[in-house]
């Protein structure tokens, strides 16, 4: 991260600010005011930084490099400053290993070359399939989908 990258400030409460993070940690340092993290983003085509406090930071931690998240700011009923960071695509780090942070558009065609593959590998390509030929064509789309959506949570014998 360049030290003198340009900030963005998030005051704005209820306000939704979509970000990419752009590195797999934060950096991290002391001050005269205490522990600071930075982030590396891009908000709105512009690579900046963000300087998280403790309770953002402890959200932005689960996520990596090339994540998309929503991060908004918001204040409680009793004026407490409250962080909210969701995932834009539904994913977060998983088991201490990044996944693959993928757009809806590349979901989508992982689903269907998936179920395309998965159909021809029980060797029979038209319907009328039987339960048991959805049932596996079902366990062989869930086993290509880990493949290629990057979820190496069960190591595969390659």
């Amino acid at each position: 991260m360049d030290d003198k990258m340009k900030t963005l400030q998030l005051k704005k409460f209820n306000t939704d600010y979509l970000v990419t993070l752009t590195y797999d940690k934060c950096k991290s340092g002391e001050s005269q005011y205490g522990t600071w993290n930075l982030y590396g983003i891009k908000y709105e085509g512009i690579e900046q930084g963000i300087f998280a406090e403790d309770a953002l930071h402890q959200q932005l931690q689960q996520y990596g490099k090339g994540a998309k998240i929503v991060i908004r700011r918001d204040q409680d009923d009793n004026g407490q400053l409250e962080w909210q960071v969701t995932p834009a695509n539904g994913k977060t780090r998983s088991n201490q290993t990044v996944q693959n942070y993928l757009d809806d558009r590349t979901i989508d065609i992982h689903r269907q070359v998936a179920l395309k593959i998965a159909t021809i590998s029980i060797g029979q390509t038209t319907k009328p399939w039987t339960d048991e030929d959805l049932q596996e064509i079902k366990v062989r789309m869930d086993k290509l989908l880990e493949v290629l959506d990057g979820d190496n949570s069960n190591d595969l014998p390659l």
